[in-house]
């Protein structure tokens, strides 16, 4: 420890600055010194200076590896994760991904203390797993279109078919490499949000020019199944990137479409709503549970896997909503019933 009040004040002054939680600890566990960051990291209240270990930590085997560094000399490192009093497995399970995870160091001090770092490692963790449920939905949903395509096409090789079998399997193949090609649009569009590469296209159009684009894009699909769909522009400008509002309202009313029984109808307007631009896309068709609802703008999360890969979906069509609303600091909305349709309300700012 700093022999001169100077060279303490200084060390002091350092520990407080540090972002990691800094915690000096004596033999008995006792914490004879806490900086600011190392409560606010565990959300603790209670003053921890002159606190045991124990009372503050509910891991069962942070104890045990300070005795350790006491006896040994070596440092000691852990990992924890917590959610409120629990600690491992049983925080992952009351957490339910709101469990925080923490990088624990233990050093010896002059043989005297031991002195403990805590880093947040909970957004690195998350990512992690984020990355790897990513890699996992990519290859599924790859997978699926490419064994079709594989075994008709080794079909086609190595049977003697006749000429309609050899156009039906081929109709099959083109419409499972269409459909893989849609997903690799989709992800790399997905990629190119995520970096917020747009801020150069921002542009003045207006809500009638976009329903425009929107309406040509989706008819087809409408009058295919027997889907009316009614526009309704206010009238007015905004700036955004016209071509990533389209594509937005395009997935939006493709959805609806495909979430509707025949004979029904799919109604988008625009209003505006003080400083924002608010497009709404309503339809009376199967709706969401609540259980699904919030989990909606997730990649590949699909709430009817057997209805959405019929229609062509790749699960990523409301991801994509999601970032778009983002990257033009607005907001999208799901609001909907089992049974009786839906409404999603994508709202940016006007300028």
């Amino acid at each position: 420890m700093p022999k001169s009040k100077f060279e303490r004040d200084r060390y002091l002054a350092i520990i407080e600055s540090m972002a990691e939680g800094v915690l000096l600890i004596s033999h008995k566990h006792r914490i004879v010194l806490a900086n600011r960051s190392a409560g606010e990291l565990m959300s603790w209240i209670s003053p921890l200076k002159g606190s045991r270990i124990e009372d503050v930590f509910s891991s069962s085997a942070l104890p045990g590896r300070i005795d350790k560094v006491f006896a040994t000399g070596r440092t000691e490192e852990l990992k924890i994760t917590s959610y409120r009093s629990s600690t491992g497995d049983e925080a992952v399970m009351k957490g339910k991904g709101r469990e925080k995870s923490y990088r624990i160091s233990i050093t010896l001090l002059e043989g005297k203390y031991a002195v403990m770092t805590i880093t947040d490692e909970t957004m690195m963790a998350r990512m992690a797993v984020v990355r790897q449920d990513f890699v996992s939905n990519v290859s599924h949903e790859l997978k699926t279109p490419l064994t079709a395509i594989t075994g008709f096409a080794e079909t086609l090789i190595d049977e003697d078919l006749g000429r309609e079998e050899i156009r039906s399997f081929a109709r099959i193949i083109l419409k499972n490499s269409l459909h893989m090609q849609r997903i690799i649009s989709d992800l790399l569009l997905l990629t190119s949000l995520d970096r917020t590469e747009i801020a150069h296209s921002m542009e003045s159009t207006t809500d009638t020019r976009i329903f425009s684009e929107v309406r040509a894009y989706t008819q087809f699909r409408a009058e295919a199944g027997n889907i009316a769909t009614e526009y309704e522009a206010e009238g007015f400008t905004l700036e955004c990137s016209e071509s990533l509002i389209v594509q937005a309202l395009v997935n939006l009313v493709v959805n609806a479409i495909s979430y509707s029984p025949q004979g029904r109808t799919v109604r988008i307007t625009s209003s505006r709503k003080g400083e924002m631009a608010e497009f709404r896309v309503a339809d009376k068709g199967y709706g969401i549970s609540e259980e699904d609802l919030p989990r909606i703008f997730e990649r590949f999360y699909r709430v009817d896997k057997a209805r959405s890969r019929e229609s062509g979906g790749t699960g990523l069509g409301l991801s994509i909503v999601r970032h778009i609303a983002i990257i033009h600091k607005g907001t999208i909305k799901a609001e909907s019933r089992l049974g009786e349709g839906s409404v999603f309300t994508l709202s940016i700012p006007l300028r």
